[in-house]
């Protein structure tokens, strides 16, 4: 007998109606303005896919660690799937949030994942008694396509395997009201090989894409097709707005 995990067998009612009970939204920012005033801040509930090339999305995940903590004094998941995860970088974004490094770092709990099998058993088994222990608010998940595109692990064994965990991503996320941030810094951008982009473009509530320009970043949510441009200035350098040159 074949097991068919594909989200499609999976009734989107559930989803629905454990949405509708009434849970307070909850929502955290990743520090940098344009994109928090773009996407209306990270909320609960919901799972943020942040995809491209830009070099700030190599940010963004601890940017939003600290950023989490000073909002709810609450504790974080940090599953590492591209050995991203640096204490020295969150503690610097810290430092200058004005936020207690070394009690923050005492509430991310990292985990790093090195195959598919090994983010496979993390999110299956490991997740949900951390989450019930330690209350965390805010799930990250870095590099989270990087792993299904093995080469050693057969192709329709890994569009399985993301079928299913995407499915136990969403089911933990709306169950304990999570923010749920999945990251991808990729200098091709993830083509559709294995079609692990479509699957994670049509089984997540938003997609952030960050594109690298020359002076500047371009930012755009695909499911509500709006956009917006981060410039990359020099420090100390303004904008024309500063001088109010811009109508």
């Amino acid at each position: 007998m074949s097991l068919n995990l594909s989200l499609n067998n999976h009734r989107k009612a559930d989803f629905q109606i454990a949405k509708e009970i009434l849970k307070p939204e909850i929502i955290t920012s990743s520090g940098i303005k344009e994109l928090d005033d773009l996407v209306g801040g990270f909320k609960s509930g919901e799972i943020t896919y942040i995809d491209g090339d830009s070099n700030i999305i190599s940010k963004i995940a601890s940017q939003i660690c600290v950023n989490s903590y000073k909002s709810f004094k609450s504790d974080i998941i940090y599953l590492d799937a591209g050995v991203c995860a640096d204490p020295y970088i969150i503690s610097f974004y810290a430092k200058k949030m004005e936020v207690d490094s070394q009690d923050l770092l005492k509430h991310i709990h990292i985990s790093r994942a090195f195959t598919v099998h090994q983010l496979t058993t993390l999110l299956q088994n490991t997740i949900e008694p951390i989450i019930i222990r330690y209350k965390p608010q805010t799930l990250i998940i870095d590099k989270f396509p990087v792993l299904y595109l093995d080469s050693d692990v057969d192709s329709k064994e890994s569009q399985a395997l993301l079928r299913s965990n995407i499915h136990k991503i969403k089911e933990l996320t709306i169950k304990y009201n999570l923010i749920t941030i999945f990251t991808n810094l990729d200098r091709k951008m993830i083509s559709n090989n294995r079609n692990v982009r479509k699957i994670l473009y049509e089984n997540v509530d938003e997609i952030v894409l960050m594109k690298k320009k020359e002076l500047a970043t371009d930012v755009r949510l695909l499911k509500k097709d709006k956009r917006t441009m981060i410039l990359h200035l020099q420090k100390g350098q303004k904008r024309l707005q500063n001088f109010g040159m811009v109508m």
